[in-house]
Formats: C-alpha cells, structure tokens, sequence
C-alpha cells in the first residue's frame, strides 16, 4: 500500500523529487563555500544557502542571480558577525591548542569548556544565518537563532552531530568540503522547520 500523504509534497513541493533535492543541496553547498571562503564573509553565505534551499523547497526561483542578492543584502552586517566569529573562534582555538599542549592549569577542563564553546559558536552562527532576513537584520537572527537554540536543544544536537561527521568527512577527504557544507545547510533548515511532538 502506497504511504499516506502527509502534506510534505504541497507544503515542499521541491522535496518531490530525492535526486533533484540532493543536487541542490551539494550546489547550495558548493555556492556557500566559494562566498564563505574568505571565512569572514560565512555569516552572509550561510544566510543566503538557507534561503536558496527553502526557496527551492517551495518551488520558488532559485537561482544563482537570488542567491548572490541574498547575498549582497546580508553582507554588511555579516561582515561585522563574521569578524566577531573568527575572533572568539581564534580565542577558543588558542585555548584548546594549549590545553593539548597541557601548559595550562587544570587543562582537561579548559579543553573541554574550549570545544563546547566552539561548538556553540558555529551553533549560534548556523542559526543566526538561518533566521537572517532583510527585514530582522544580524542582530534579530542572533537573538532569535539563540532562543531557537534555548527552546529546542535537541535540534542542535542534531546539527552538532552533522557539524562533527562533516568535519570528519573534510578531514579524511577535502573535497568533500562542498558536500558537508551543503548537508550542514540543510540540517539547519529541516531541524528549524521539523514538527516536534510536545
């Protein structure tokens, strides 16, 4: 017997199709990564991935020309995001190299604290790039990636996951990089948009 319908083909008409789908996700991934590569400007490219996927999902255009104006749009202040990333992720990192290195006081737990506040650092940027919108602006899609986060822990746990098996797959096999990227920005965008049973 054929599965009822459960309102995903109307709701994400552009999910129809499983192969279409995943060709977007890595093409998401792919754009994402060329407008991230200078690693400050990752905030604006992580906003306009999610918004070239949920376009796609609902059928809508989804075009190189929208994503590179999502882009431009998100760029100002995700210039200024991006640079307060790379400098708490600069600080975190330090802190975990020295604490491998294990010239620190109590450095087991300087470690631990160091990768759960990297960890949370990506979260919160992943988030903030999912939530941006012209209208909300980075100070908006922080405070509301942050609550997201707060109200729902265990989506991300689950793009923490993805975020660490990503990593994984770039570490064995760089190249893949464009894959994990695009996976990760669908991960955001299916825990944000998932149905959660209270």
């Amino acid at each position: 017997m054929p599965p009822e319908p459960d309102g995903t083909e109307s709701k994400w008409p552009g999910a129809a199709n499983g192969v279409e789908l995943f060709a977007q996700v890595i093409w998401a991934g792919v754009l994402t990564a060329l407008a991230g590569f200078p690693i400050i400007t990752l905030p604006a490219a992580i906003a306009a991935g999610t918004r070239h996927l949920q376009r796609y999902l609902r059928a809508e255009r989804s075009s190189v020309r929208n994503y590179g104006a999502d882009f431009v749009r998100a760029l100002p202040g995700g210039l200024v995001v991006g640079v307060m990333a790379v400098l708490v992720a600069g600080l975190l990192g330090l802190n975990i190299f020295l604490s491998l290195a294990q010239v620190l006081f109590a450095w087991p737990v300087i470690l631990v604290l160091g990768v759960l506040g990297l960890a949370l650092t990506v979260l919160i940027l992943l988030q903030a790039g999912y939530h941006w919108t012209p209208d909300r602006g980075w100070k908006g899609a922080i405070a509301e990636g942050a609550r997201k986060l707060r109200d729902d822990p265990i989506g991300g746990v689950m793009i923490v996951a993805v975020l660490a098996v990503s990593g994984v797959v770039i570490w064995l096999l760089p190249p893949l990089i464009v894959a994990a990227v695009g996976c990760l920005l669908f991960t955001v965008l299916t825990v944000n948009v998932r149905q959660r049973r209270i």
